[in-house]
């Protein structure tokens, strides 16, 4: 048109808190995808924040950790593997090349502090009701359903398909999902190793375990996926194959509720 366009984007960041790391966990150096857990200190909540709800005064596994790194006005946003009650704020990262943010969580020592925020993500919680979940997740995707497992103390019927690289080197929370299975908080872990003798993704194994899957659907349950697109579009493709003999669609299951995605 001939015309000047001017662009001039401010973001507006959140209020940030300085968040404290307590400990970490580091993965998957030995396949060049190096992974960590951590887990950083609650901030001081205000009275006001605790009455209302509001800042890092409750949240839930699902939500989301806003972090704004050093040199830059622009928040990266990471699901909490936690919640409230457990005292403390859980993020998987993935260390990205070049990554602003990634790259200074993973140079983070404990003790030291990062800036962030709290943003609710309704749309991606567990819920409280006792019907049965899939889990599907590969990755850093597995944090935020981590959480719902962790927080399932009424030991509601959790199905957990985990997509991995190798199994010595970045095999998420493995002495965490034992635990859980003992103590009936997760019902079923399914692995899916993408480097071994016999590779297989996640939408392999669903396609193993479509019995799993299809009564888990009847009776009312869930499914929640977290991860890439890539693995997102394999793993739909698997689950419309799943759900023809229902006579099902995930648009159907969109629609009620019963199947979520967190994907980026």
């Amino acid at each position: 048109m001939g015309l000047p366009l001017e662009l001039d984007h401010q973001p507006a960041v959140p209020a940030c808190e300085a968040l404290t790391l307590r400990e970490r966990r580091d993965y998957g150096e030995t396949v060049q995808v190096p992974m960590a857990i951590l887990r950083f200190e609650l901030p001081q909540v205000p009275f006001w924040q605790r009455l209302t709800g509001k800042g890092f005064a409750r949240f839930e596994a699902g939500d989301l950790l806003g972090i704004l790194p050093e040199g830059s006005g622009v928040p990266r946003l990471y699901s909490l593997a936690s919640g409230t009650r457990d005292g403390y704020m859980e993020i998987v990262v993935r260390k990205h090349p070049g990554g602003l943010s990634s790259g200074q969580l993973h140079d983070l020592k404990p003790g030291q502090k990062v800036r962030g925020f709290l943003r609710h993500n309704a749309g991606f919680h567990a819920g409280s009701d006792s019907r049965p979940l899939i889990l599907v997740g590969a990755g850093t995707g597995v944090g935020p359903l981590i959480g719902f497992i962790r927080a399932n103390n009424r030991q509601r019927p959790i199905h957990l398909f985990f997509g991995l690289r190798c199994i010595e080197s970045d095999f998420l929370y493995r002495e965490d999902l034992a635990a859980w299975q003992s103590s009936g908080q997760l019902q079923q872990l399914y692995l899916a190793i993408s480097r071994s003798e016999h590779p297989q993704y996640v939408q392999d194994v669903l396609r193993q375990n479509a019995s799993v899957v299809t009564d888990v659907i009847r009776q009312g349950g869930k499914i929640m996926l977290c991860g890439g697109r890539e693995m997102a579009r394999g793993v739909n493709e698997a689950m419309a194959e799943i759900l023809v003999p229902l006579g099902l669609t995930k648009e159907m299951l969109k629609e009620k509720g019963r199947y979520v995605e967190d994907v980026y």
